[in-house]
This record gives C-alpha cells, sequence and structure tokens, in this order.
C-alpha cells in the first residue's frame, strides 16, 4: 500500500495547490521512502523551511555521512514527489528528537486519522479523485498525530 500511495504524491501535489503543510506532509512521507532502511532509523524529518527539508540525525559522525550522499537523497526525494520541490537537505543534530520510544516509519497505523487531519480539510476538497482525497487526508492525519505527541 505504500508504494501505491507514493505514487500518488505527484498528482497529490498538482491538484492541492499552494498548500505549505500539505507539501511539507508530502516531503516527509516521500523521505521514508527515498532513503534506506538504515538512514530511516536514524533520521526524522522536522520541517520544511522554503525549499530546504531539515532532518534531525543522532550525531556529528551521521550529518557528515550524510552529508555526502545528500545528492542522491535530493534526487531520489525530487523523483517521488515529481517536481524539484526540495533543493537543500540541511542535517542538523538533534538526538531528542530520535528517542526510542518513536515509532519505525515504515509502520502505519492509521488511528482516527481524519480527525487530526481536519485543519487539512480545505485543501483535500480541491482533490477530486475521491481515493487520492481519502489517502492524502490518512496521511496527513497520521503525520499531524504523530507531531502532536
Amino acid at each position: 500500500m505504500l508504494t501505491s500511495l507514493l505514487n500518488l504524491l505527484p498528482q497529490m501535489l498538482r491538484q492541492i495547490g499552494d498548500s505549505a503543510e500539505a507539501r511539507q506532509q508530502a516531503v516527509f512521507a516521500a523521505w521514508t521512502a527515498a532513503v534506506g532502511s538504515q538512514v530511516r532509523k536514524v533520521t526524522l524529518p522536522l520541517r520544511l523551511e522554503r525549499k530546504t527539508l531539515i532532518v534531525a540525525v543522532p550525531d556529528h559522525t551521521w550529518r557528515t555521512q550524510l552529508d555526502r550522499i545528500k545528492g542522491q537523497a535530493l534526487f531520489r526525494l525530487n523523483s517521488l514527489l515529481g517536481a524539484p520541490i526540495v533543493t537543500n537537505i540541511e542535517f542538523v543534530i538533534n538526538p531528542e528528537s530520535l528517542s526510542d520510544d518513536r515509532p519505525a516509519p515504515e509502520e502505519f497505523h492509521f488511528v482516527a486519522p481524519e480527525k487530526a487531519a481536519m485543519p487539512l480539510r480545505d485543501d483535500a476538497e480541491r482533490i477530486s479523485n475521491p481515493e487520492l482525497r481519502d489517502a492524502f487526508l490518512r496521511a496527513a492525519g497520521k503525520c499531524l498525530e504523530r507531531r502532536a505527541k
């Protein structure tokens, strides 16, 4: 199911228009798929500032290693998004964000995501495809729910 949702990201981004929050959530979802499982375990996208993705890493060593593959990560990320949404990645040392009690990024548990996605409902209404709109709200709701914890 994750692959099919990722295939919808470019279409979703075209249909939602100019919503910074929706764009950020799409970039976060693409990050999870763009990087390998080892990198996924030690990083957490924090925010998208203009076209720079800010990603938490546990220490200086990881930041140095990830800076070396930044170009590859940008290419994969924008390929999944179908547009150059991200032009730079900034890795910040923030081990607190990467605590062991956070859920693994590849696990998706949708628990009442519609409630968490209510702030994005207006953006979602611009998506004409009902399946895409539902997938967008579930993904956005889960991201917002996780951010609220």
